[in-house]
């Protein structure tokens, strides 16, 4: 008897919990389907303990904290102040709306932008919603400011920032602003946007405010900006992985801001592009002003886009390994010796079916060498140059007729952070592709040693504010741990690793590396080395003729 009401007490819990379970299922998808698929394609996640806990400092911020997981931090505290000064500001750019109406158009976003957290954000609204707001804005003003500031030592001259400029200086309120400049230094940098707002104002009709609009703008005391190494530490901090806020929160604040109903994105996504090409303007990019990205999440995923290659390999005929200096050899007697065209194709489709056949058969490795090997097999490694007019992004790795060409790849104490994260972004969402953790492990691998470190750096590859070339290898060795990376798998490097091994395993360009490098490198040793060929050719025709003599006397 006892044991029957113990079965009935177990099926009714699991009543309950099977109960439980399903509202809490029906819940989570309803959640998801209320936010759309965009939104679920904005996820902003936190590191895993076990990358963490190899390199933590490179994951978190040092001054500045944006989203909910680092809010509070005590050590991030200082910041918190510049974020209520630019909430004022922002407050007094448009004094038709009010403190309410930033908090009712970040309300609205309130559960949209928890789902966009990877980890549970357990924030009460009050302080989420408080935060959503100082965060916005201190990003929106802080994009503002980079692209003004600097604007003509950059050269990033637009014609919508120069006409907003002009207009302004027509003004007495842009005039005072130029006199203060290097004393303030903040109230100019807000100009475009009190232009926009103007802008927007006058096409409504006449306001009987604007003149306390103007007075408000020039309100506001720059003399509490921060110094230079709480700003470089700050823009350090707003490309971390767990320091990203959605993108559509600013975009509503900006639009809030200056009174626009119609969609702002294509306007802000534009500025933030510049803000980005700001910070990577030491790093080469193929992106033009014309085809600048409109869609992306958060800033981290802005500045991955600009770095991704422009060119990838699109058909299997690239993985068919050439041989250089058979290639030109064919070439050559092809054209002094007139081989047929047909004959020749054929004696090129079964050099590539064997290349094919080797690989397929495992018979060479798919890793990359170290840089001075394919030095001393004949691979001439030259920096890629870059200009306007042909222009590429930084994993832009080119290789033709045995040189292959990098891109400059700058170097400071912020590269491995901002590269760290960058992996990151890739390794916890497969849809951000694998572009950057192979062009990582692409050069971890070539610049293994201080040897080929040096390499780089004497041909300009490699620039760096380092000690000395022996840390460029270690700080590749970083940024490839814990990269979950096969070699077997796509990626847009994977011709070049086919082709340069293909280079490498060549006897041919062995041997002529080898006689290049150790008898040619010396002028004087290959001069005395032509005179020598050029003698033993006059011995053996002396020796055709002697013989020749001797075989037909002339009668």
């Amino acid at each position: 008897m006892a044991s029957r009401v113990g079965t009935n007490a177990d099926s009714v819990d699991i009543e309950k919990m099977a109960c439980s379970i399903t509202n809490k299922l029906n819940s989570y998808w309803s959640l998801l389907d209320s936010v759309g698929k965009d939104t679920r394609a904005c996820q902003i996640r936190q590191v895993p303990e076990h990358i963490r806990g190899f390199e933590h400092t490179a994951y978190e911020p040092i001054v500045l904290s944006i989203g909910p997981y680092h809010h509070g931090s005590k050590h991030l505290l200082a910041m918190e102040k510049v974020k209520w000064e630019y909430l004022d500001h922002v407050l007094k750019l448009n004094c038709e709306v009010n403190l309410r109406d930033y908090l009712r158009a970040v309300a609205k976003l309130e559960k949209l932008t928890r789902t966009c957290y990877s980890a549970g954000v357990t924030m009460e609204r009050k302080s989420f919603l408080q935060m959503l707001l100082l965060d916005s804005c201190f990003i929106l003003i802080t994009i503002y400011e980079s692209i003004s500031t600097d604007e003509a030592f950059l050269g990033i001259h637009t014609g919508e920032i120069i006409e907003a400029k002009s207009e302004l200086q027509a003004t007495s309120a842009q005039a005072k602003n130029e006199e203060n400049k290097a004393e303030h230094g903040y109230s100019q940098d807000m100009s475009v946007l009190e232009v926009e707002r103007t802008e927007v104002r006058s096409n409504q009709g006449p306001m009987n405010d604007d003149n306390e609009f103007e007075k408000d703008a020039q309100n506001y005391d720059g003399n509490n900006k921060v110094g230079d190494w709480y700003s470089l530490s700050a823009w350090r901090d707003i490309f971390l992985m767990e320091n990203q806020i959605p993108f559509f929160i600013i975009e509503k604040i900006y639009q809030v801001a200056t009174g626009k109903e119609s969609d702002v994105r294509p306007l802000l996504a534009d500025k933030a592009c510049k803000c980005v090409e700001d910070i990577l303007c030491h790093f080469p990019l193929a992106v033009k002003e014309t085809n600048r990205p409109k869609n992306f999440h958060h800033l981290l995923h802005l500045c991955h886009t600009y770095l991704r290659p422009s060119q990838r390999p699109c058909n299997d005929s690239e993985l068919q390994a050439r041989a250089g200096y058979l290639h030109c050899l064919l070439h050559f007697v092809h054209k002094y010796f007139r081989i047929d065209q047909k004959q020749e194709q054929q004696m090129q489709n079964g050099l590539r079916m064997k290349q094919l056949d080797c690989f397929q058969s495992g018979e060479l490795p798919v890793r990359w060498r170290r840089a001075f090997q394919y030095h001393e097999a004949g691979v001439t490694i030259k920096r890629r140059q870059w200009n306007k007019n042909n222009r590429h992004s930084l994993l832009d790795i080119k290789f033709s007729n045995g040189v292959i060409e990098v891109p400059c790849f700058p170097m400071d104490e912020n590269t491995e952070s901002l590269f760290k994260n960058l992996i990151t972004l890739e390794q916890m969402d497969p849809r951000f592709g694998n572009d950057i953790a192979s062009y990582v492990i692409f050069m971890s691998e070539l610049v293994n040693t201080p040897e080929d470190a040096t390499l780089f750096t004497k041909n300009g590859i490699i620039v760096h504010m380092l000690d000395s070339d022996d840390e460029v290898p270690l700080i590749f060795n970083k940024l490839s741990k814990q990269v979950c990376f096969t070699y077997d798998s796509y990626h847009y490097l994977k011709s070049l690793c086919y082709i340069l091994e293909s280079h490498y395993q060549s006897r041919l360009n062995q041997w002529i590396a080898w006689l290049w490098l150790n008898h040619f490198s010396n002028p004087w040793l290959a001069l005395a080395v032509f005179a020598a060929v050029i003698v033993l050719v006059c011995t053996v025709v002396q020796t055709v003729y002697t013989v020749l003599a001797y075989v037909k006397p002339s009668s």
